[in-house]
């Protein structure tokens, strides 16, 4: 079974990108419209050890976040093109990435008339930033308490439950949580092992020294000048929660919270590696949302394609379960892309240790 994925350009320059990619002069001017079919800029395919390579491709769609999601009816017709494109070249399973998968109802309105299975790729995100809270705990020092903030958007939800599934105690940095979230969280504690207890700032979380999981899906929330001396938060998907409004703080400890290492190695036509890292800034590890078609179709399993804003703690534990068995996985501490050094990690709780010797949260050195 092959696959598909369907990616929208982020800035007016990578929409120039695929442009160029097209040979649309429209594009090149940055004058598309929302009806500018989608088109194939590359062909993949991932290798696995033991196993058959899985193929796909990577289908475009022209516009910017702004006006698909200003334009949402029109935006389910232009990404609904890119996914029949992907069905046509044999896709069994399609992956919506970044804005495309929030427009159309979480992109239930994509998938309820596409000729194919369609995912989010909210499933294996939510995987990812658990195993990546776990990773932290195995180098830095394993902690009960963690900090969850963007609910209740279906990552953020997904990641709840899979938390309280491990016996983590959360955090849930909610204001005012409405009805249907209390519920939830009523009937989390009821089943536990873990905890969840409502907290109404993220200052709560990161100013008593915890980890803070930021998962909402609009992104920008969190000031990075203002987060505390010794913050570490878990920044997961696309757009990030963390507005870079400083250029680098070393005191804190930004990581990234759905970044995959895939079975085996990722092969492109031109201009994959270029367009795709310029696009996504990633190098080795791809996120997660991208890795989830690749393995439902390695797998065969287009029924746990999902969309929407439910994710089942059934259905995450059945995703984790196929991944874990088809070789990917969560390898290593990331920030923008790229892997975080032993000495940064060492350092950063040298430092915290020594300017703030009392704090609640110190870090432990490294193993």
């Amino acid at each position: 079974m092959r696959f598909g994925f369907v990616v929208h350009p982020l800035t007016p320059f990578q929409q120039r990108l695929v442009g160029v990619r097209s040979a649309d002069p429209e594009l090149l001017r940055n004058r598309a419209s929302l009806r500018t079919p989608g088109r194939v800029i590359s062909r993949l395919r991932l290798e696995r050890p033991g196993a058959a390579p899985v193929e796909g491709l990577l289908a475009a769609i022209p516009s910017l976040p702004e006006p698909l999601l200003a334009e949402q009816s029109a935006a389910v017709a232009d990404i609904l093109d890119a996914v029949r494109l992907c069905h046509d070249a044999g896709a069994g399973v399609v992956g919506l990435g970044a804005v495309t998968a929030v427009v159309g109802g979480q992109g239930k309105a994509v998938a309820e008339a596409a000729p194919c299975g369609v995912t989010s790729g909210n499933a294996l995100t939510t995987w990812a930033a658990v195993e990546t809270w776990a990773r932290f705990g195995e180098l830095v020092g394993r902690r009960s308490t963690v900090g969850l903030y963007g609910l209740p958007g279906a990552v953020a939800g997904g990641i709840l439950q899979l938390l309280v599934h491990r016996g983590d105690s959360v955090l849930a940095v909610v204001e005012r949580p409405a009805t249907p979230l209390v519920r939830l969280v009523d009937r989390l504690n009821t089943a536990g092992p873990g905890r969840v207890r409502f907290v109404s700032s993220p200052a709560e979380v990161l100013g008593a020294g915890h980890v803070l999981i930021a998962a909402s899906s609009t992104g920008g929330r969190l000031s990075l000048a203002a987060l505390p001396h010794g913050a570490v938060v878990i920044d997961v998907a696309a757009p990030v929660d963390v507005l870079y409004d400083v250029p680098h703080r070393e005191d804190v400890l930004l990581l990234d919270g759905e970044m995959v290492r895939l079975p085996g190695r990722l092969h492109g036509t031109e201009p994959w590696q270029t367009l795709y890292g310029l696009v996504t800034g990633q190098g080795e590890r791809i996120f997660a949302c991208f890795a989830e078609p690749m393995l439902l179709a390695g797998a065969q399993r287009p029924e746990l394609a999902t969309t929407g804003r439910e994710l089942s703690l059934e259905r995450l534990r059945a995703l984790a379960t196929l991944a874990e068995a088809s070789g990917f996985s969560v390898d290593a501490l990331c920030a923008q892309g790229r892997p975080v050094r032993a000495a940064r990690l060492a350092g950063f709780a040298e430092r915290v240790r020594r300017t703030t010797p009392r704090a609640a949260g110190g870090l432990p050195p490294p193993p």
